[in-house]
């Protein structure tokens, strides 16, 4: 599952309030597929769709189901067969050879589970702006009467709405998932009809960024646009603000070493430094050489970065340089490939 999907899909729902909705998520491919199990689609009342679940090969037909789902309220399953040698337009241009099983059903961002609850999707907006994992459980069914939702949080708060021998009988289930490997899974439950689909909602990675020089700006825009948290760190208030990154989430404008005294990175966090200061770039580096975390990389040749750490060997785990290599020229270019580069550990691969 592509984690921002969902993160995205908050933010349209929340951008269009009172709207309805119908989400399409791939729950199961048997076979290639151009998106894996557990990406999603959103559709509007207004026609309108956000997100991707193929090439372009399902998506008209997907928007047709989705309008329908929106009306009556009830959800459905639709499956695609990428395989079959009767319909050229379905997959078989994209090089789709498979089998897709989509799970298509109503949305809207004030849902309440119960009339006196709050509405679920700010609660779980808030807990991902928060730093903490969700996992959410819902019944795969086209019965809308037996229609169950749960969500958990990393926590431990329950939200949603499920009858007590159902709740638990899913909760130790989600407390296995949430801290488990899987980003979705489809799971039997005893002594119940429907299949449950487990999915697990994550916070947006926290990238900082050392400096805010121009070479920042068109890195800071794409890793917004790729859905990491972005934050600048920068002494210079002329350089550090607004105007110049008008998608960071967070301008400090504070020397790095006042920063760095009071400030703790989780094992998590993606740390770039890009002040073009040897001075400073060093005693960051000294200072995050050793601390665990997801990426620490140094903008400059790698025998710059040497000499910062000088006399200590640089470690394996710092990168440099920047970037994956791919003959990047200009800070368009080099932007890319760093979030290229981050993009390669964020996903694992």
């Amino acid at each position: 599952m592509a984690m921002n999907d969902f993160y995205r899909v908050l933010k349209k729902m929340k951008e269009k309030g009172n709207s309805g909705f119908a989400m399409a998520t791939i729950i199961n491919v048997d076979g290639s597929a151009y998106r894996h199990p557990g990406a999603k689609m959103l559709f509007s009342e207004d026609g309108s769709g956000y997100g991707t679940i193929s090439a372009g090969c399902l998506e008209d037909d997907l928007s047709y189901h989705a309008q329908e789902v929106m009306t009556i309220k009830e959800p459905n399953t639709f499956v695609y067969d990428l395989r079959s040698e009767d319909d050229l337009t379905w997959g078989q241009g994209a090089g789709c050879n498979g089998s897709v099983k989509v799970y298509v059903e109503p949305y809207e961002w004030g849902y309440q589970p119960d009339k006196h609850d709050e509405p679920v999707w700010p609660r779980v907006e808030a807990e991902l702006e928060s730093g903490n994992k969700v996992a959410s459980a819902r019944s795969v069914s086209d019965n809308n009467k037996n229609r169950v939702h749960l969500l958990y949080t990393e926590k431990g708060t329950v939200l949603g709405d499920a009858d007590k021998d159902i709740k638990e009988k899913l909760l130790p289930e989600l407390q296995r998932f949430i801290n488990g490997e899987k980003k979705i899974e489809v799971v039997e439950v005893q002594d119940y009809a429907d299949d449950f689909l487990f999915e697990l909602y994550e916070p947006r990675e926290q990238l900082y960024i050392f400096g805010a020089g121009p070479d920042v700006e068109p890195l800071a825009r794409l890793a917004s646009d790729l859905d990491f948290f972005v934050t600048i760190i920068d002494p210079r208030s002329s350089h550090c603000n607004e105007r110049l990154f008008p998608t960071a989430d967070q301008l400090i404008v504070e020397h790095p070493d006042s920063y760095l005294t009071k400030k703790k990175f989780s094992d998590k966090s993606y740390v770039l430094i890009m002040t073009h200061s040897f001075q400073r770039d060093q005693h960051i580096l000294r200072t995050l050489a050793q601390t665990p975390l997801r990426y620490l990389g140094v903008l400059g040749p790698r025998r710059r970065t040497e000499r910062l750490m000088a006399p200590e060997p640089l470690s394996d785990h710092i990168h440099s340089p920047l970037g994956l290599q791919i003959g990047a020229e200009g800070p368009e270019e080099i932007s890319i490939s760093i979030v290229a580069e981050l993009l390669k550990v964020r996903n694992k691969k």
